[in-house]
């Protein structure tokens, strides 16, 4: 069990005795983090996103029923598996815990092997699940993430730009003309050229917070945390002048559409609203032509 000790455990009790008991239990093999009411652990959950929540289901503020219930309808917390711990025996409760969306239920007092082996088992699922995602995560013509991976990350940093309260923009960017560069070269010469220009924007973007993606067919998209519409806008200038650098078979520089959305969101926004002035502006950028639109 050494190997797991990678993993995050976020544990929510009403009990300081009960959270030193698990904290004793799991320490040695995981990094265990309490909090005692149901409202601390939704924090926390989107803090440090754990691997495994073990959550009691009479909390002092809101029940781990509810709490479960906010769990699922957040993008970033929605895949964590919830685990409760009881000292609630009917058989009610746990099919509702189920039906929810609860992965298993521990009864207290806390028998340590039980503990152990129930939260291994799910664990080994965790890194099973992880490692077929990984698998159909990058597009495999360019290398770049693919659509299924930018749709996690944008999650991720809408959240965090929520959290902190801070500007978050999207670039999408098509390659224009493209269908008749195909009909022209044909698919092993248009697939080198959307080769080249995820090579353009993977060594123009600068920072490492930065996510890019083939989001569809010609589409790059990229999202740049803490950036204002006005610094998306000089991103995608650098990418654009990189890319007409990229000469088709004939002497024709190849050129890009671009439509940016930039956003400080509340918790209130729902990130559609960022993809959706994206993809607008983009379809807005193509109709007049090799421009930018925001």
């Amino acid at each position: 069990m050494k190997g797991e000790r990678k993993f995050k455990i976020l544990a929510a009790d009403v009990e300081k005795a009960n959270l030193d008991v698990l904290i004793h239990i799991l320490k040695d093999y995981y990094a265990v983090y309490p909090a005692k009411t149901g409202e601390s652990c939704l924090k926390k959950a989107v803090e440090i996103v754990p691997d495994l929540i073990l959550l009691d289901v009479l909390l002092p503020d809101i029940n781990g029923f509810d709490v479960l219930k906010r769990l699922k309808s957040d993008d970033l917390t929605s895949s964590i598996p919830v685990m409760f711990i009881t000292s609630l025996s009917n058989s009610e409760d746990e099919n509702r815990g189920l039906q929810l969306g609860a992965v298993d239920f521990i009864n207290k007092p806390f028998n340590s092997e039980i503990v152990k082996a129930r939260i291994k088992t799910q664990l080994q699922l965790v890194k099973h699940i992880r490692r077929i995602e990984e698998m159909d995560i990058y597009d495999e013509t360019t290398g770049m993430p693919n659509r299924r991976n930018f749709d996690s990350q944008l999650a991720v940093e809408w959240a965090r730009a929520v959290r902190e309260r801070n500007p978050v923009s999207l670039i999408m960017m098509d390659i224009d003309e493209y269908e008749v560069i195909f009909e022209t070269h044909g698919k092993e010469y248009t697939e080198g050229l959307l080769r080249g220009v995820s090579e353009v924007i993977n060594t123009r973007l600068k920072r490492q917070t930065d996510v890019k993606a083939r989001y569809r067919g010609t589409v790059f998209a990229i999202i740049l945390p803490n950036t204002p519409k006005d610094g998306a806008k000089i991103v995608a200038e650098d990418i654009k002048a990189g890319v007409r650098n990229l000469v088709i078979s004939g002497g024709e520089r190849v050129t890009l559409s671009v439509g940016i959305s930039s956003m400080e969101p509340t918790r209130s926004d729902p990130v559609s609203n960022l993809v959706f002035q994206a993809d607008r502006n983009l379809y807005k950028a193509k109709i007049e032509g090799n421009t930018i639109c925001c």
